[in-house]
């Protein structure tokens, strides 16, 4: 065999191997994206199992001047007269935008890890007491205890709880919201 019959064979092996790669790639993506699609759509029922909302709220001086603004989304089952297991956790979570009353210093906190600990009913409202995440500037912070009120399907209360034994990062988060209830509405 001559060096040019086997590079030759070389080469046309080659071809063979690449166009093989080709096809099977080529084959594997309508697999992949209909994977894809399938995914999207559990995860868009999901979505559709929870309830949804806006955040609107502010916050004053002592004073009563109003120095922050708050606006966002929230989404929650924790409305929907489901029974919480550990198969079906209570969720809660929130985008809070916040920004001074003269427009400065915008920013963004996310809202998350929710954990249900108590409910309890009490002049047509209901409350959710649990602990959830914060971020802020430098990272999350989680185990904030909170109560997350329910009044009548219309608005809802978020407020974080400086319970004795918190953290100081914990503290923080308390005071960046100045100790008060965040308000939102329900999506009808």
């Amino acid at each position: 065999m001559t060096l040019y019959t086997t590079i030759s064979k070389s080469v046309h092996h080659n071809k063979i191997m690449m166009t093989t790669i080709v096809i099977m790639i080529i084959y594997m993506m309508p697999v992949n994206v209909f994977g894809v699609i399938v995914y999207a759509q559990i995860e868009d029922s999901k979505d559709k199992m929870l309830t949804t909302g806006q955040i609107n709220s502010n916050l004053k001086d002592e004073d009563g001047n109003t120095i922050w603004l708050l606006s966002g989304k929230w989404k929650s089952n924790l409305f929907t007269n489901a029974k919480f297991n550990h198969t079906n956790p209570a969720k809660f979570s929130a985008t809070i935008n916040m920004v001074m009353a003269n427009g400065s210093s915008p920013h963004e906190h996310k809202v998350s890890h929710f954990t249900l600990t108590n409910m309890s009913t009490q002049n047509n409202s209901t409350v959710y007491e649990g602990y959830l995440s914060v971020s802020m500037k430098l990272g999350p912070v989680f185990a904030i205890p909170v109560m997350i009120g329910n009044f009548q399907n219309e608005t809802i209360s978020i407020s974080l709880e400086p319970l004795e034994g918190i953290t100081s990062d914990q503290m923080d988060v308390i005071s960046h919201f100045q100790n008060k209830p965040i308000s939102g509405t329900f999506t009808k």
